[in-house]
């Protein structure tokens, strides 16, 4: 018996609404924008997502691939479809990161990502070059002081734990310093000499990046400062800075006060140790009258 049309054409539409599957409801999730944080300080990332799907938080995961590290966000609803996803992290090494963040509907199977870029810069130190003018010929030694009061918070106590584990990693450019001195004074100071033919500095007024690491309880974190200097070159028979030997004066103006800095801080510093020193024989003369 031959089948009529309306049931060839009924089977045809059952066949095709078998076999083809239905359309998996779409899943959207929204990083953010770009962003920027202090090496050493918390990063936080609000992203938002969007299922045409019911959502339900049980359903529902999430994760933050920080680039370090790999996190599980907190996922709040705000109705059956739309929802922020909200994570934390704190990097302690400058630089720029990759930050995805990925959700997944258990349900469905629908998966989505975003990126944005975090950079972390570098804690900023108070820094001040001495001499201020340097000579591209001279093979003598720059001192760079690097104010710790601030940025290290060594009058708080919730800063306690901040410590310098090697000063001299404290770079500028590829050079470390030949010798390095640390003043209690006013805080502390941290005092950083480096040969001036290790800089390889070119003429003309610029600003000296330093670069180093504190150790936190947290771990080592980037810091950096920078110092104004104005580079001269004596050129072939000419005296220095302007051609009538304003250069060398101000050179040796420089270099003078350094040294009477430094004399003073020395002098400081010995009389630092001394005053301990007597507390120290007070106090064991102290012990042992009892």
């Amino acid at each position: 018996m031959r089948r009529s049309t309306p049931i060839r054409i009924f089977s045809l539409l059952l066949l095709l609404a078998v076999a083809v599957p239905a359309v998996q409801a779409a899943l959207v999730v929204d990083a953010g924008g770009d962003c920027t944080a202090l090496a050493g300080e918390q990063v936080t990332i609000l992203a938002t997502y969007n299922d045409t799907d019911i959502a339900d938080a049980l359903n529902l995961s999430a994760t933050i691939n920080w680039g370090p590290a790999t996190t599980t966000p907190e996922i709040a609803l705000h109705d059956d479809h739309n929802g922020t996803i909200t994570g934390t992290y704190t990097y302690l090494t400058a630089g720029t990161y990759a930050v995805t963040v990925k959700v997944v509907d258990n349900a469905t199977g629908a998966i989505a990502c975003d990126t944005l870029n975090v950079t972390a810069n570098p804690q900023q130190m108070n820094v001040k070059v001495a001499p201020k003018t340097l000579n591209q010929k001279s093979n003598g030694i720059m001192t760079v002081f690097v104010s710790l009061a601030e940025w290290l918070g060594f009058g708080d106590a919730d800063s306690k734990d901040v410590t310098i584990p090697d000063s001299e990693e404290f770079r500028i450019g590829n050079a470390t310093p030949e010798k390095v001195n640390f003043c209690m004074k006013d805080g502390g100071t941290l005092i950083l000499k480096y040969k001036r033919q290790d800089l390889d500095l070119a003429a003309g007024d610029t600003n000296l990046t330093v670069t180093g690491n504190v150790t936190t309880e947290n771990g080592p974190i980037s810091v950096a400062g920078t110092g104004a200097v104005s580079v001269i070159n004596p050129g072939n028979g000419k005296k220095l800075g302007d051609g009538n030997g304003k250069g060398d004066v101000n050179a040796m103006k420089e270099k003078k006060k350094i040294e009477k800095m430094q004399e003073k801080l020395e002098k400081k510093k010995l009389k630092e140790e001394r005053k301990e020193k007597k507390v120290m024989e007070k106090n064991q003369k102290k012990f042992s009258g009892e």
